[in-house]
């Protein structure tokens, strides 16, 4: 959740704007205020779509839908528009995250918590069967949490049972690890269907994950027609229903009035949280609703107005996932590919074309079909787990490293260029570009991985090392390793693959390498607290410290331009001249955070050092960030300000970041002097 844009709607229909929830293809949410001062979730759809005929039939469509689905367990609409200028739509505020989220974030929840959950959407599902109609992507991520239970969201593909069963069969509508057999095998969808998503959503709430694991979306499918669930982490006492909910055969499903009837029948809205919701989930909830009132309570500048952090970055709300436009309606389409990107100015790249040698390489371009041909698939996985960002050095690509492989994307529209299939280890797979863009290597605990992107060639630097960060030099012909062993910062010859040159004063594991921007120093930074720099000329040691360590996070370590280093110890960030004498400069928060340092980073295009305060096992919601003009060492956030972002990777002209939303799903790419939210990338 964050202050609307100038461009922004200030009233759409009767509601006041107050906050921007989240935008997706096909529109904006924004939480809007009634003349009572009422919340409300209003879908404004974008002014393109706005004038084709057929998706204001479906804006229509999904809107009667919507109002056919009754009952305490599914948001009311409250108001629409189909036929002005801009067609928009207010449901009911959900005020909590979704059930994917809350259980990511806190993990999974106990018995009473899932069966009192389960009443909640077996009879919103009743509802919904009563009327006629299918749900068709019931799923963790369309299961919201608020203090008085289950809210079953996102209608928006929802259909009469005679036309599921009847519909397209070039498409295939839901989420694989909760589609049923009979979708999968494109055959009807009634009921039945919902009823095996809803054991699929059972399951991940007791466990953390689908019945049917993850992986690439064909291999889930195939388990879920071919294979047993597993119900690993289930209870004993729920798992029969659960088993019988997730049957192959959909006439041998119970129905969604008798799955309500096992967990104890119909119940009304609890109390209060902390009548069904142990500490740690009542806990991100309770930041949702401090996130919502100081957002009602906050005045909006007017247009051109700007405070201290005009525009700053609000804790986003879970909420905002309710209504994010459903993706283009929740259809997971098995169609073609997209067409072929074409280079701006010029026709589409052919596929067949000879690569050639280049001294510098558009990265979003000059890609191996091996790597674009599975990025143009539907088939294609979500991104999951520890994710790695970083960006490529004209700008314009998003390298994100992730236990499924390496993803380069579009950042500014989140589109999926290219995908290098590969398994990582988790805490692992952090890439980097080279300095032409025609290369990029990543690390992993068998060496660090190099390809050329234009060839899908590859090598490995040092096999064998489990190694934490690798950098290119700056003229990209050299590569630096941080690793463990006894001799832990390593240099090589990308070419060759032969070492250059060992640095055996760190003769402890090493976390981070850094090259200062000309090349002429090498920092290192060790897990014990130590840091190095060195002449990379001569290969002089310059500059030797200890106890500049963060006991719970990893450290840090930035050369600047101007011969000065950049790290942190359980202070908080410092700088110091390299040869210098003295208490080197820190960087100290007015009120400092009670939690630990996670992170900083330093931005010379912005003038900007951004740090992160939270506690290694504490929710993302919980995090602090702080600001400082690096030349003067003025703070810029003030006490009031709120906002995190986790593992920030700033942008080569240090215009926007990207990092990770206290909600810990997907990636905000954010103004690095504003703090204003520019986007988010699923």
């Amino acid at each position: 959740m964050q202050q609307p844009a100038p461009d922004d709607p200030r009233r759409v229909g009767p509601y006041r704007i107050a906050a921007l929830l989240g935008a997706g293809g096909m529109g904006r949410v924004y939480l809007g205020l009634d003349a009572a001062g009422g919340s409300a979730a209003v879908k404004v759809v974008r002014a393109e779509y706005a004038y084709d005929p057929d998706f204001r039939e479906r804006f229509a469509r999904e809107l009667e839908l919507a109002r056919l689905v009754l009952g305490g367990n599914v948001p009311r609409v409250l108001a629409a528009d189909t036929s002005g200028q801009t067609p928009w739509m207010a449901t009911e505020y959900v005020m909590g995250p979704s059930l994917h989220d809350l259980v990511y974030t806190t993990g999974p929840l106990p018995e009473e918590s899932v069966r009192f959950l389960g009443r909640g959407v077996a009879r919103a599902l009743e509802g919904v069967h009563a009327k006629g109609l299918v749900h068709r992507d019931l799923k963790p991520g369309n299961v919201m949490v608020s203090a008085d239970g289950a809210q079953v969201i996102d209608f928006g593909i929802s259909g009469a049972m005679e036309d599921a069963r009847h519909g397209d069969a070039d498409r295939v509508v839901g989420t694989p690890g909760y589609m049923s057999p009979e979708v999968v095998r494109e055959q009807r969808c009634g009921a039945a269907s919902d009823v095996f998503a809803l054991g699929g959503t059972l399951v991940y709430a007791l466990t953390g994950t689908g019945p049917f694991g993850e992986g690439h979306p064909s291999a889930v499918m195939y388990r879920v027609a071919n294979r047993d669930p597993v119900l690993t982490g289930v209870p004993e006492s729920l798992r029969g229903l659960v088993a019988s909910c997730l049957d192959k055969d959909p006439d041998r499903r119970p129905t969604a009035a008798e799955i309500l009837r096992e967990l104890g029948g119909p119940t009304g809205p609890a109390p209060r949280a902390a009548a069904w919701l142990p500490p740690p989930a009542r806990g991100v909830l309770d930041g949702v609703a401090r996130e919502h009132r100081d957002a009602v309570r906050s005045t909006a500048p007017a247009r051109g107005e700007k405070g201290p952090l005009a525009g700053r970055l609000l804790i986003a709300g879970a909420a905002a996932a309710a209504l994010l436009l459903m993706g283009g309606f929740g259809v997971w389409s098995l169609g073609g590919p997209d067409p072929v990107r074409a280079e701006p100015g010029g026709a589409a790249p052919s596929a067949s074309a000879e690569p050639v040698e280049r001294e510098v390489c558009d990265p979003a371009v000059h890609l191996a079909d091996a790597f674009t041909e599975p990025a143009e698939a539907d088939e294609l996985p979500e991104m999951a787990g520890r994710l790695h960002p970083a960006f490529s050095n004209d700008g314009s690509v998003l390298a994100v490293g992730s236990p499924q492989g390496i993803f380069l994307l579009d950042w500014r529209d989140g589109t999926r260029l290219a995908w290098i299939d590969v398994e990582i280890p988790p805490l692992r797979g952090r890439p980097v570009f080279s300095p032409n863009d025609c290369a990029l290597a990543f690390t992993s605990d068998d060496g660090t991985h190099v390809y050329t992107l234009e060839t899908g060639e590859s090598t490995v630097l040092g096999p064998g090392q489990d190694v934490s960060t690798a950098v290119f030099s700056p003229d990209g012909s050299q590569v630096t390793t941080a690793a463990g062993g006894p001799t832990s910062v390593v240099t090589y010859d990308v070419a060759s693959g032969d070492v250059v040159h060992a640095y055996e004063e760190a003769d402890s594991a090493a976390e981070i390498v850094a090259y200062s921007p000309d090349g002429s120093h090498l920092g290192a930074h060790t897990l014990s607290g130590e840091v190095f720099v060195w002449d990379t000329g001569t290969r002089e040691l310059l500059a030797y410290g200890d106890g500049y360590r963060s006991p719970l996070f990893d450290p840090d370590l930035v050369l600047t331009g101007d011969g000065e280093v950049l790290y942190y110890d359980e202070a908080g960030p410092r700088r110091q001249v390299l040869g210098g004498a003295g208490e080197p400069t820190q960087f100290v928060p007015a009120r400092p955070p009670e939690a630990p340092l996670d992170q900083f980073v330093y931005s010379p295009q912005a003038d900007r050092l951004y740090a992160t305060y939270r506690e290694p096992a504490a929710d993302l919601s919980e995090g602090v960030m702080k600001v400082w003009e690096f030349s003067t060492g003025e703070e810029l956030t003030a006490e009031s300000d709120e906002g995190f972002v986790a593992e920030i990777t700033l942008h080569p002209d240090g215009g926007i970041f990207v990092g990770f939303p206290p909600t810990g799903s997907g990636m905000w790419v954010v103004d690095a002097v504003e703090l204003r939210l520019i986007t988010a990338i699923d």
